[in-house]
């Protein structure tokens, strides 16, 4: 009896691990397949300049030959709450991949710069993480014109995708917990594709 269950037990290992190799292989695939999808070409990014925190003038030159993740944190209420989501996607990002990120700040009368960036905990010595601020009733006015958002994405936190070309690949919204978790998703995506176009069927 003993005999026959090991048996058994061997031959389920020998046939089940294929299977759930197989199974992880297609799913892994068909999320690739679905993060490229989103994240064909929408637009491109439009003329500006905007100073950062160490006072260098950011351009659109400026980020060429480089894969950004622009994130625009207009809203006070909930800025802590999004950095901190920004903060954890670039934790789990950083070790694998070669990040470079941009945020766009927006300031309230008597908000000092230092102070901001030391309460949202962001990585001012990170030279790959470049921090902006404005006027409040700024940002969302001019991160529109610079950034060609969405209607569904103008005056919200939001991110959005820009390669190396200047091309926007995606949008996302902060604050959906669904957009946010398709972000996690397509990121890794974005960050590892090849540098010619790739067939997102």
């Amino acid at each position: 009896m003993r005999s026959k269950l090991r048996i058994l037990a061997i031959v389920i290992i020998l046939a089940g691990m294929p299977a759930f190799a197989w199974y992880f292989l297609e799913k892994g695939t068909n999320l690739r397949k679905s993060a490229m999808r989103a994240l064909v070409i929408k637009s491109s990014i439009g003329q500006f300049e905007i100073p950062s925190e160490k006072d260098y003038i950011i351009r659109p030159d400026s980020l060429k030959g480089r894969r950004w993740l622009i994130a625009i944190l207009g809203d006070k209420e909930s800025r802590i709450k999004n950095s901190q989501q920004l903060l954890n996607l670039y934790k789990q990002s950083k070790d694998e991949f070669h990040t470079n990120i941009l945020s766009i700040i927006g300031l309230e009368n008597g908000e000092a710069m230092p102070l901001t960036s030391q309460n949202l905990k962001l990585p001012s010595d990170d030279k790959n993480w470049l921090i902006c601020y404005m006027a409040s009733d700024h940002v969302y006015p001019f991160c529109k014109e610079a950034f060609n958002l969405e209607s569904a994405y103008q005056n919200k936190p939001c991110i959005i995708l820009v390669d190396e070309n200047l091309m926007i690949r995606n949008y996302y919204l902060f604050n959906d917990e669904r957009e946010f978790k398709n972000l996690v998703r397509h990121y890794p995506v974005f960050l590892s594709l090849k540098n010619k176009v790739e067939d997102p069927k």
